[in-house]
């Protein structure tokens, strides 16, 4: 009995661990998804990546929300509300209604069969956790093992930055948007870094845990955006989330300037 629990004690501290370590540099690898088996390599690196021309998803962008009876009050929404309208709704609506937009088959025939690792081996325990907003979302902590965020409907700009930048942020940073920040907002304005990446359907960001992340609209922007998060987890990454965060051991970029980023045409 002790020697189980032993085993259990030693396996939760690994997985803590192994969930707290993350190497946090500006850094963007970029694959095409013709090299779509380089993922299990890219997740191990640790650090974010983007994969251009997937196959586009036939599901969560205006014209599906607008005509499934089950999205009336959101469509109704959609078509009040101009293009840099933010998300009225929390991460627990998000859930509902990525549940409600079926895009399980669509994954399962995309990313699924290539993540290789855990989340192919044991799902039951591994999970993987669709998420749907509409509009821009201010800044939060990323606290699954990995996220992949990929619009369906109109272009995004995602802000990544550094657990690093917290000693930089004002208090009340969550919800806002990095551009936005002034010098009444921070006397440190001036050393905040981030990395800007501009998505459109059709690209994957893929982002590791403990990244602060937003999206938002470029200026002129006419379409509003469609947004999809794809979740992967491990028990320690929900148990995180469930309590609201934990210290982050990080590897710093060695930049002193934001960097921003746009992905090459």
């Amino acid at each position: 009995m002790l020697t189980i629990l032993l085993i259990v004690v030693i396996v939760i501290f690994l997985g803590v661990v192994y969930y707290k370590q993350t190497v946090q540099e500006y850094k963007l690898n970029q694959i095409e998804w013709t090299q779509r088996e380089r993922i299990p390599e890219l997740l191990e690196e640790g650090t974010p990546f983007v994969i251009r021309s997937i196959p586009n998803c036939p599901v969560w962008n205006r014209q599906d929300i607008t005509k499934r009876p089950v999205f009336k009050e959101l469509a109704d929404w959609v078509r009040a509300v101009p293009a840099t309208a933010a998300i009225p709704w929390n991460e627990r609506m998000a859930t509902m209604y990525g549940a409600q937009a079926a895009l399980d088959p669509w994954l399962e025939e995309t990313l699924v069969p290539h993540l290789g690792g855990m989340w192919e081996w044991m799902p039951w325990l591994f999970k993987r956790e669709v998420q749907t907003w509409v509009g821009r979302r201010g800044l939060y902590v990323q606290r699954a093992m990995w996220s992949v965020i990929f619009p369906t409907d109109g272009e995004v700009v995602v802000t990544l930055m550094s657990a690093k930048e917290d000693r930089y942020m004002p208090a009340a940073w969550e919800g806002r948007f990095a551009h936005e920040f002034t010098a009444a907002d921070t006397p440190y304005v001036g050393q905040l870094k981030y990395l800007d990446v501009k998505l459109r359907p059709g690209v994957a960001l893929f982002v590791p845990a403990h990244w602060r992340m937003s999206w938002d609209v470029e200026e002129g922007a006419t379409v509003l955006p469609c947004v999809c998060l794809y979740n992967l987890h491990t028990p320690i990454s929900r148990l995180a989330r469930a309590l609201g965060g934990t210290r982050v051991t990080s590897v710093a970029s060695p930049s002193k300037q934001p960097v921003q980023m746009q992905l090459e045409e």
